[in-house]
């Protein structure tokens, strides 16, 4: 995932990486250099990993999870959870109030064409 969004990022969205974020992550023994760049990368777009020291990145990704990253590369901050909400509520609700996401349930285990639907969604919008 780490991959796909930060390529739809700076190549759709035309976003620019944030390089004095140093996104160091402890779990990433193993990875290629590519996945770990990608990783940084993700980070550094403020999408993945803010604030972390783990990133874990051979679990699967949730609908929860998939959802806040891609409401973060489209609208920044602006559904970020603030209050009793769950983290990825508001992120989730935005994307289905804009056509881009229809099953909101947070616990769906991600697709890569599924994901691949929402962004090709989310670039026509």
């Amino acid at each position: 995932m780490a991959k796909m969004i930060s390529i739809y990022d700076t190549k759709v969205l035309g976003k620019k990486l944030d390089t004095s974020l140093k996104c160091e992550f402890t779990d990433l023994n193993g990875q290629t250099k590519i996945t770990k760049a990608y990783i940084k990368y993700s980070c550094q777009l403020g999408l993945m990993g803010i604030d972390s020291k783990t990133f874990t990145p051979n679990n699967k990704v949730t609908r929860a999870e998939f959802g806040t990253v891609l409401s973060r590369a489209l609208y920044g901050t602006t559904y970020t959870a603030h209050g009793s909400a769950p983290y990825y509520q508001d992120h989730l609700n935005a994307l289905k109030e804009n056509g881009v996401m229809n099953n909101i349930t947070p616990t769906i285990k991600e697709t890569i064409g599924t994901a691949m639907l929402m962004l090709m969604r989310a670039a026509n919008k």
